[in-house]
């Protein structure tokens, strides 16, 4: 039996107004993947490419993709599906990423169009899906075990409006098409449970000589592998108690109360439960260390700041699912600050001595449909749940900016209150060379259930922030080292 897809019913909507401009479109589909069932929140219509784009931005030298889908000329529509670049539609697939917050991906690709079109189009919207997969996991920090590879596939019929759906494992370039079951959940949509988190960094990386070919990026993302593996680790608490992995995350004495209300009163509150995260970091003692390795460093690259981590799971979700979407995005959050800082300047010199800080972009959270149906009542309950995206800005950009970005890449009609959760510039007494783990482990707490997990806790640091420190943007500092 194929999977079972459950779509919000804004999402429905969404696909009808676009069957009245009959014209044919694709874009990405924004959801969740679990074990039992997939969740459908928001479909993303791909905007059209742009004459020359590729040319004028920044191209990444592994994959070729343009940088950026900003618009600076006439955009070009291809005459149909098979005529579209499927790196065009990557590339938006990698951008709508950045603004998800973890536990939401882009889980597959919609396409509208005449049936013929549709038809000759088979081989390029499987190409366009394994592309897109191809994409999204080159450079990718975290990877969790047991990872889903299904993705979702649904062609919507200009002149029967009949809709198929299908998944394909994009592990598995042979893999054939499995039909799946789409349905539309009316009646207040999925509840969702939010996973709240400030977390504090400082990430040093020493930049080894032999690498000095290597682009500011790839130094990042070469630092931040070991950090990743660190996050890895760590040991993730839910309202400060340790829980085991296989738990469901709402006891069913909160399923009672949550929806007990949910039924009563259809509010936003109702619809959407928030939880707050501490991460722990795993301290290198002398029992687990190696033995150093020496080596020569052209650079040492240090991230240091604190940031604001939020993820979304389904009601059913266990404590794991929990745990491993606010992994996914602290580490999608830092990648993404790391790519745009890059993609926006020539921040490094070859050659250059002394040192350089840089104000990486800081984050901005707005609600996805919140005035859909009329506001922040019931309305902003069945259109996505309540759930939020996100996009970054840096100290030189106005917020409508941010607002049309996030109009274009996700194709919504409004973005209304834009949450700032961080701040930049940092003050200068806000950092310091030396570790702010240490200072910051003394004020946590934790709250086991589970006496046997008190040994464990010892070796293991704070990471969350909580209301120590005021939450500032993360600070990067790039400090050549002298050869001499």
């Amino acid at each position: 039996m194929g999977r079972s897809i459950i779509a919000e019913e804004y999402v429905e909507k969404y696909i009808e107004k676009l069957l009245k401009e009959n014209k044919w479109y694709t874009g990405v589909i924004i959801g969740q993947l679990t074990a039992q069932k997939d969740f459908v929140v928001h479909l993303a219509r791909t905007p059209d490419p742009v004459e020359d784009e590729v040319s004028e931005e920044n191209v990444d030298d592994d994959t070729g993709d343009a940088a950026v889908l900003t618009k600076k000329s006439k955009a070009v529509r291809p005459a149909s599906l098979e005529e579209l670049d499927e790196k065009w539609v990557s590339t938006h697939a990698k951008q709508v990423t950045r603004m998800l917050p973890g536990g939401l991906n882009v889980v597959g690709l919609f396409a509208i169009a005449p049936p013929a079109m549709l038809k000759s189009a088979q081989a390029k919207l499987r190409q366009m899906l394994f592309s897109i997969h191809k994409t999204l996991s080159r450079n990718t920090a975290f990877i969790p075990a047991g990872e889903i590879t299904d993705r979702i596939l649904l062609q919507i019929d200009t002149a029967t409006k009949r809709m198929t759906c299908v998944t394909v494992n994009v592990a598995d370039v042979k893999s054939a098409l499995t039909p799946a079951e789409w349905k539309v959940q009316t009646g207040g949509g999925q509840r969702w449970v939010r996973l709240t988190s400030q977390v504090s960094l400082d990430i040093p990386v020493a930049v080894a000589s032999d690498s000095k070919s290597l682009t500011l990026l790839k130094q990042l993302q070469g630092g931040l592998s070991d950090y990743a593996n660190t996050v890895g680790k760590s040991i993730v608490t839910i309202e400060g108690s340790l829980r085991e992995d296989s738990e469901p995350l709402i006891t069913n004495a909160e399923k009672k109360t949550k929806g007990g209300k949910a039924k009563g009163g259809g509010s936003q509150d109702a619809a959407l439960v928030s939880k707050s995260v501490n991460f722990y970091l795993p301290f290198i003692s002398a029992e687990n260390h190696s033995a150093p390795v020496m080596s020569k460093s052209q650079a040492s690259i240090n991230m240091v700041g604190a940031i604001v981590v939020r993820a979304y799971v389904s009601a059913r979700a266990t404590v794991g699912d929990a745990i491993q979407a606010v992994r996914t995005d602290l580490l999608r959050s830092l990648l993404a600050r790391c790519e745009l800082l890059c993609e926006e300047f020539d921040v490094i010199e070859p050659g250059k001595q002394g040192s350089e800080v840089y104000d990486p972009p800081v984050r901005l959270f707005c609600r996805l449909h919140a005035t859909e149906g009329g506001g922040e009542g019931k309305g902003a309950s069945s259109a996505g749940g309540g759930v939020e995206v996100c996009d970054y800005v840096f100290q030189d950009e106005k917020k409508e900016e941010v607002r049309q970005r996030i109009q274009e890449l996700l194709d919504v009609e409004e973005v209304t209150t834009l949450e700032e959760t961080e701040k930049s510039p940092a003050e200068d007494d806000n950092w310091s060379c030396q570790s702010s783990l240490s200072a910051i482990s003394s004020h946590q707490s934790l709250a086991s259930p589970n006496p046997a997990h008190d040994s464990t806790i010892k070796a293991y640091v704070g990471a969350a922030v909580g209301g120590i420190v005021a939450v500032a943007a993360t600070w990067l500092s790039y400090m050549y080292i002298n050869d001499e």
